[in-house]
């Protein structure tokens, strides 16, 4: 089992509001069936395995990605445990969905109310480009120029960093909203693309995704 680690590509933010507290985001996490900077292949049954794994913490809020990559220490030991570790002093945003558009994983994600969080938000607002690597885990099958990820995959994050180590595209990035740009508090409501709910409720049909801040993926 070899530890990976893999760059998405730059993602360029539109910013909507001025003063948020929060960012939530689509952006493209992963490319598969395509031989990357790395010399590496995903296969998109390998990808779709990985990420529909996650499942389970994603319906939690408990997909998490770290602002950069853990460094690498000398202790061989400590440094396998950290790399295959989300740490929550590190945490800042979460994944909170996710969808194919063809070979491509793109990610919905929200950034996280902690130091980290608001660094990110930070360079959100300040219209920084904005990378995505992958942490995981799988076996490697040396083909004749790159190598292969074979099944199981296990994806431990998507990392949030400066500078990844290839880029699939450069788009512009258009899929952001900001929570204190979309809530509006009115008579005791809280209201939300038209729609008014008690506070309690919203809270509930938001976790439980009966309602989102993205009507559709497109």
């Amino acid at each position: 089992m070899k530890f990976i680690s893999e760059s998405a590509t730059y993602q360029t933010p539109k910013i909507v509001n001025k003063n948020p507290n929060k960012a939530i985001f689509r952006m493209l996490l992963q490319d598969s069936n395509n031989i990357n900077q790395n010399r590496r292949l995903y296969p998109r049954e390998v990808l779709a395995e990985g990420i529909n794994n996650c499942k389970s913490l994603i319906s939690k809020r408990a997909f998490f990605g770290e602002l950069d990559h853990p460094l690498i220490s000398s202790d061989q030991a400590a440094n396998a445990q950290r790399q295959t570790t989300v740490s929550l002093e590190g945490i800042s945003h979460i994944i909170r969905d996710y969808e194919f558009r063809g070979d491509n994983l793109y990610g919905e994600l929200e950034t996280a109310s902690t130091p980290k969080g608001q660094i990110l938000l930070g360079l959100i607002k300040d219209k920084a480009g904005i990378g995505m690597s992958m942490r995981g885990m799988a076996e490697l099958q040396k083909e004749q120029d790159y190598n292969r990820v074979s099944s199981p995959l296990t994806i431990i994050s998507f990392d949030a960093v400066s500078r990844p180590s290839h880029v699939g595209a450069v788009i512009d990035f258009n899929e952001m909203k900001f929570e204190s740009y979309m809530l509006q508090e009115q008579a005791g409501l809280i209201c939300l693309n038209g729609r008014c709910f008690l506070p309690n409720h919203l809270d509930r049909l938001i976790e439980t995704k009966m309602i989102g801040f993205f009507d559709t993926w497109t």
